[in-house]
């Protein structure tokens, strides 16, 4: 009788060994929730870098196409009011506008020129443009020149 005889506290720590065994489950599945929650953080802020890498790449290459625009239009004998040209994978294009005759010599203009690269989707985040401008003088029929100075080099 002795052995087939339960005591009451015996019960109850009975129960708690199976409650330990749901309670593992549960904290399996939290840390598994918490280890899945943080890997996705991570992969969401990896991708946001991404992106703000790849835009930044673009709008410099944006940046010194414009530059480049501008020189080749400096370059060139005609120097039409505007110009364009693709140049790998973008696109510039440039505007030159009166500004001021300041004499009969001398006229004072605005050359700007605006550029465009990456994918021709403008979801895409490659997607950049820029804009660059000089100012520029010609003497009677000379070609437009940068103005390096100040508006005392005009006059």
């Amino acid at each position: 009788m002795l052995l087939t005889h339960r005591s009451h506290s015996t019960q109850a720590w009975t129960g708690a060994v199976g409650n330990r065994r749901g309670f593992a489950l549960v904290a399996v599945l939290v840390l598994l929730a918490a280890l899945y929650l943080g890997a996705t953080g991570i992969f969401l802020a990896a991708r946001a870098e991404l992106r703000i890498g790849v835009s930044h790449a673009a709008s410099s290459q944006a940046f010194y196409l414009a530059e480049a625009g501008l020189a080749t239009w400096l370059a060139s004998g005609t120097q039409p009011s505007v110009a364009s040209w693709e140049i790998g994978n973008g696109r510039v294009t440039v505007h030159a506008v009166r500004l001021i005759q300041a004499d009969s010599v001398t006229t004072v203009y605005r050359i700007a020129a605006t550029a465009s690269v990456g994918s021709a989707n403008p979801g895409d985040p490659g997607i950049a443009t820029r804009q660059t401008s000089l100012l520029g003088r010609r003497l009677r029929t000379d070609p437009v020149r940068p103005i390096d100075g100040s508006w005392r080099e005009i006059f």
